[in-house]
């Protein structure tokens, strides 16, 4: 029997890499759509208040999923790209663009960075507040939709289509959907807001508004009957609630691609049944112009999603 040593040092080195890693990729889930207040700066050193909110002092941060962070400074907004690295935190804040993340939890974001002559050391704080208290918070829900060939949807019985919607009966609970972002931000006419949901109701809302200003809106009604069979198709034979919660690059190409232009648009997808949601989100969803994917998740993904997109297409004509 042949024993091979393996140095504990480098053994060690090993460890602490992957559990950077892994914290790394779990605060860039914590960060992504939060809403922040500033609220002081201190200077480590003397421990001393070297800035502070108020009246003549607001600002605002929104890290949104397409890796943009949208800030708000006494009403004027401002946009620069968002990343973590391991623990340091890249984006334009304060004519600075690198920080070591020391503090993220539910309530409070702390950010440090050291003067350039190297001589201080300064925290920005930051409260955590709900996205209706903020002023970006109106701003959600403005990421592309890309439209992909997969397996359709079984057709309704036009009978049942026709019907008027009724409402859930007493003690049963609706069910909602909600689909939003996914492709490439770039063109000509980048889309700046395309989304679709369902309510419970079996309301459908579908806005698109793309950068040069075009805005349409469609509504329409789902009977129930139809979105009951739909949530059971997505949730049980296309096992969505068995789904990962999150799927992320794995390769280095991968995270490179989040950065070349056209950008890559995060897609989210949420389904209620009752008290029961459940959110996936893809980093970068769909294929490139090459035809590349670039994310691994079930293909049961993508029937879920273009079923949603032909409830959303067939009916009336946006306008």
């Amino acid at each position: 029997m042949i024993y091979l040593r393996f140095p504990y040092g480098l053994f060690i080195a090993c460890m602490l890499l992957c559990a950077h890693s892994a914290s790394a990729r779990d605060d860039s889930g914590r960060l992504s759509e939060t809403h922040w207040q500033y609220t002081y700066t201190l200077q480590l050193e003397t421990n001393s208040l070297v800035q502070q909110a108020g009246d003549q002092w607001q600002h605002f941060l929104y890290f949104r999923f397409d890796s943009v962070c949208r800030q708000q400074l006494n009403g004027k907004v401002t946009e620069s790209d968002w990343w973590l690295d391991s623990q340091e935190l890249h984006f334009a804040f304060r004519q600075q663009r690198l920080f070591s993340l020391s503090r993220l939890n539910d309530y409070s974001l702390e950010l440090t960075y050291v003067s350039k002559d190297g001589k201080s050391t300064y925290v920005h704080h930051f409260a955590r507040i709900q996205r209706e208290n903020s002023p970006l918070g109106q701003e959600t829900n403005t990421l592309p939709v890309v439209l992909v060939q997969t397996i359709p949807l079984p057709q309704a019985d036009p009978e049942v289509t026709a019907q008027a919607i009724t409402l859930p009966a007493p003690g049963t609970e609706p069910a909602s959907v909600e689909l939003v972002g996914g492709g490439y931000y770039g063109g000509i006419n980048p889309v700046q807001q395309d989304f679709i949901t369902i309510s419970g109701e079996g309301r459908l809302i579908h806005q698109f508004e793309s950068m040069q200003g075009k805005r349409l809106t469609q509504k329409a009604d789902i009977p129930k009957e139809e979105l009951d069979r739909f949530i059971e198709w997505a949730t049980k034979e296309q096992r969505f609630m068995e789904m990962e919660s999150s799927y992320d690059c794995k390769t280095p190409e991968c995270e490179k691609r989040k950065t070349v232009k056209p950008t890559p648009v995060p897609l989210r997808l949420s389904i209620s049944t009752g008290e029961v949601r459940k959110m996936v989100t893809v980093s970068i969803w769909g294929l490139d112009k090459n035809g590349r994917r670039y994310v691994s998740y079930p293909p049961e993904l993508d029937r879920i999603i273009d079923a949603v997109q032909r409830l959303a297409s067939r009916n009336s004509a946006m306008k």
